[in-house]
């Protein structure tokens, strides 16, 4: 019974702890924002200007019935959307920005939460610790890019899977899906949870899809009532792939006789609306594909070494100058990097601390799982591990990658690698005891 209670107090203890921790962390994460102000990626600047296009239309929802028809692919849906509504609401993406710092912090939370029902106390506490210690987490919601919105939906998903809430486990990871296509990495990874667990497997899995198709079904079918088509999710896979791997071919030359005027990008202007285009990009993926097969699989290597290398998109939030630099992820680029060593600008410098960082993570996560392995305790990693190997050979399969690509899944890299510092730590202590 007296054990039964310390533990619950000290359970409420380090629960305390963490909400002031991440207070601090959104606090932080809201300076960033005041004094480095917005940050004009490609990507950021591109939902705005169709936000812009959505309102001038009249229609505060995108995609419009009009950008169907004319624009070459649908980008992320939901970043889109958030950033019409605040500059409906208030002419300015400011108040979407602030709202993205909140979703940072509350981020950190569902980390810590999601840490502690996977693992311990000691483990959850230390993995925020890692994580609000992690200089890539600042400036993030400095953009309106999808990874913050989608990151915060999916996590929370998984603490309420892991809570026992199946159908809001999957409505928060559609709700991610609708921000960012990658949604269904998190659904097969908890299902894959739920399957190893045993407990309520069927009823479990069969909950998480109904949520997660619940959610599918609403976005969809505001999408149809106002452009006339069921779209849940962003559309450029295809065509980011076809091009990817067309850019790379060793042998364009003779590719080219494949496709209709020589380039499979090629589509006649006005004959196929975006939904067509990207089933036209992936017959012509496909097309190539049957012929290049080994291509194909080349390609791999450099787009998994082009997902981990790094680490430093964020801190283009830090260069000076951003708003005039016509590529500013250029200072922060690995070759920048080694060339302007030693003589580093304050975003260099973060970056290269970043770096160090971030390679210490990976190599702790690496070690967790040899270790958990050997353990016996395979089955604590089919999430983590569900969530990070799904989503990579999604990268490798049908993606073209970019460092920013593997943010989705550090919460997960650094929740594992706390679990098994914690318990090292707890080992090697009660070693010293002895």
């Amino acid at each position: 019974m007296k054990t039964t209670i310390a533990r619950t107090l000290k359970t409420k203890q380090s629960d305390r702890l963490a909400y002031a921790i991440t207070a601090t962390f959104t606090l932080a994460q809201i300076a960033v924002l005041m004094i480095w102000g917005y940050t004009p990626y490609p990507d950021s600047e591109g939902y705005i200007l169709l936000a812009r296009e959505c309102l001038a239309e009249g229609t505060p929802f995108y995609p419009t019935a009009e950008q169907v028809k004319e624009l070459p692919f649908i980008w992320n849906v939901g970043s889109i959307n958030a950033v019409i509504l605040s500059l409906k609401l208030t002419g300015s993406v400011y108040p979407l920005l602030i709202l993205y710092s909140l979703m940072k912090g509350a981020t950190a939370l569902a980390l810590y939460l999601t840490a502690r029902r996977m693992a311990t106390a000691r483990a959850a506490m230390l993995a925020l610790l890692l994580y609000v210690l992690y200089p890539a987490n600042y400036g993030e919601s400095t953009s309106t890019l999808s990874e913050l919105p989608f990151v915060f939906f999916c996590l929370w998903g998984v603490v309420a899977a892991l809570g026992g809430k199946p159908v809001a486990a999957g409505a928060l990871m559609a709700a991610g899906n609708w921000f960012r296509p990658m949604g269904l990495v998190f659904l097969v990874a908890t299902l894959a949870m739920y399957y190893v667990n045993k407990k309520r497997r069927v009823t479990n899995m069969a909950r998480l899809a109904v949520g997660y198709l619940l959610v599918v079904f609403i976005t969809g079918t505001a999408s149809l009532a106002i452009n006339g088509r069921f779209i849940t999710q962003a559309k450029t896979g295809w065509m980011a792939l076809m091009q990817y791997s067309w850019d790379n071919d060793a042998d364009r030359s003779r590719d080219s006789a494949l496709f209709s005027h020589g380039d499979p990008m090629y589509c006649e202007e006005g004959t196929l609306d975006c939904v067509q285009k990207d089933s036209l990009w992936q017959r012509n993926f496909m097309t190539w594909l049957r012929h290049n097969p080994g291509e194909y699989l080349g390609q791999m290597p450099e787009k998994l070494v082009r997902t981990y290398v790094s680490d430093n998109p964020n801190f283009c939030t830090f260069v000076s100058d951003k708003g005039e630099k016509e590529y500013m992820y250029d200072e922060l680029s690995m070759p920048s990097l080694a060339h302007d060593f030693p003589r580093y600008s304050f975003a260099q410098g973060l970056a290269a601390v970043n770096l160090c960082y971030y390679y210490l993570l990976m190599a702790a996560f690496m070690a967790s799982c040899v270790h958990f392995i050997r353990r016996g305790r395979a089955v604590s990693l089919a999430l983590p591990l569900g969530v990070i190997l799904a989503g990579t050979a999604v990268l490798l399969l049908v993606g073209h990658g970019e460092a920013r690509f593997h943010i989705p899944f550090m919460p997960f890299v650094i929740i594992t690698a706390a679990d098994y510092l914690a318990n090292k730590f707890t080992a090697d202590k009660r070693s010293a005891d002895k």
